[in-house]
């Protein structure tokens, strides 16, 4: 009888109250039917949790670019059918989103940036409301017709789902010159968020590569010429704006000069700094990024994880362990 009630309830889906009816009983004698059944091994329980993560992975990348902390999200094993709703970045978004919720403390302000990564976080459901958080948008907007690089929208949602207030930086990303920025960086409600900006206790944001899928070249603010001369100067990504090289050196541009963000020099001194960055494009400007100290924490997936070890052993070839990666510990080992 307890395996029929089991069948019926876990395969054939139906209610305690159908089973109930069915076999002549009470809805409570049904439930503690159901929990015998399991205390008798008759019912085994699986959860394939899409977040599972890759401790050796992570620990390497922590020894080898000084991070203060790494979440890798592991590969999907198995039938990924499971999970064909979802795809990788989009996953690694709901990876931030749970660090987020489980690290953010009352009483403290939240920077936010934007980009495809930042708004699945903010979008993402493992949110709920916190005591007195503020939310701050820590960079000023360049596509209001695309969501991905709506500032304001995107501070709006997390401020939102926190129950928080918020701080919107009413300006756009890159102006035409200096002295347009000058004089926007004079208004007040402008000034106030910078401020504001400068006193979060976290900042997360994408790790953007000067490529044709950045929000300034999508929304026209980059054209192609533009790109490649970024990429000349050595720049493999940006943070918030801030354009770096592979060693983590800043990179000196004009466009720096008419940007309305907050400035390197406060970002790395924010106490958390969460870089969500995951794909094929993304291992060279995640590891400039950690070197550069605009990042703390970087949050990524298994097979961006994996190329950068590969690329830091290709750096330091005799620091790495034959048919291993140096320090970097086993890939294979993922948890939840």
């Amino acid at each position: 009888m307890l395996a029929e009630v089991a069948q019926l309830y876990y395969v054939g889906d139906f209610t305690q109250a159908e089973i109930s009816q069915r076999i002549g009983t009470s809805r409570s004698n049904v439930s503690r039917m159901l929990k015998e059944a399991r205390e008798q091994g008759m019912v085994e329980v699986r959860i394939h949790s899409p977040l599972r993560t890759v401790p050796g992975l992570q620990e390497g990348l922590v020894s080898r670019l000084g991070l203060r902390e790494c979440l890798v999200l592991a590969a999907l094993e198995g039938d990924s059918r499971v999970f064909e709703s979802t795809d990788t970045v989009t996953q690694v978004a709901a990876l931030a989103a749970r660090y987020l919720q489980e690290n953010v403390a009352e009483g403290t302000t939240v920077g936010l940036g934007w980009g495809r990564s930042v708004h699945r976080v903010v979008h993402n459901r493992f949110f709920r409301e916190k005591k007195d958080v503020t939310v701050v948008q820590v960079m000023g907007s360049i596509g209001g017709s695309i969501a991905e690089f709506d500032g304001i929208a995107t501070t709006a949602r997390l401020a939102e789902v926190l129950g928080a207030s918020a701080h919107y930086l009413h300006a756009p990303m890159l102006v035409t010159d200096a002295t347009t920025r000058s004089g926007l960086l004079r208004d007040p409600h402008i000034s106030k968020t910078l401020e504001v900006a400068r006193r979060a206790e976290t900042i997360v944001s994408s790790v953007g590569t000067p490529g044709r899928e950045h929000g300034q070249y999508l929304t026209g603010y980059l054209g192609n010429e533009d790109l490649e001369y970024i990429r000349e100067q050595g720049a493999v990504g940006d943070i918030c704006g801030a354009y770096y090289a592979f060693d983590g050196s800043l990179v000196p541009l004009e466009m720096n000069e008419r940007s309305i963000a907050i400035s390197p020099e406060h970002l790395s001194s924010v106490p958390n700094r969460i870089g969500v960055s995951s794909g094929p494009e993304k291992p060279r400007a995640n590891i400039g990024a950690a070197r550069s100290s605009l990042l703390n924490v970087l949050i990524t997936d298994e097979h961006t994880a994996g190329r950068m070890l590969d690329i830091l052993d290709e750096e330091e070839p005799e620091s790495a362990e034959p048919g291993g990666h140096a320090q970097g510990g086993s890939r294979t080992v993922p948890t939840v």
